[in-house]
């Protein structure tokens, strides 16, 4: 049985930076949805009517500043939004009981994420 496709992939110098950038950015928008989320839930738990939920969205907007988060702006829209994207369908993943609630990414080396980079170095492909 086919689990998914293992790539191997040997950057340059300067598309591993590129690369290590873009999975920061990555992992700081998994994270700031978790917490997101994790705030607004305390609060429609603590201030809100019985019955009343958290928003569950794909809005990224809000994280993206001038003065706390500058570096965002130079990361791919793409990116941004997959990482969105990849919270929010985790989170209904975790409402119909398919797998666990979405929690804060600790290990750098471990982010998925979708890259907009044409791919011009050496990649073998295994099938796991």
């Amino acid at each position: 049985m086919l689990q998914g496709i293992q790539l191997k992939a040997n950057p340059t110098d300067q598309q591993k930076l590129v690369l290590s950038q873009w999975m920061g950015c990555a992992r700081v928008i998994w994270n700031a949805k978790c917490d997101e989320h994790r705030y607004y839930s305390t609060y429609a738990r603590k201030y809100c009517p019985v019955g009343t939920h958290a928003p569950v969205d794909q809005k990224t907007s809000q994280f993206k500043s001038k003065e706390l988060t500058p570096w965002l702006s130079d990361c791919p829209s793409q990116i941004i939004r997959n990482s969105a994207v990849n919270w929010y369908q985790t989170y209904h993943k975790h409402i119909n009981g398919q797998c666990g609630k979405p929690k804060k990414s600790q290990n750098p080396t471990r982010v998925a994420f979708t890259s907009p980079m044409k791919c011009s170095g050496s990649i073998s492909v295994k099938m796991v």
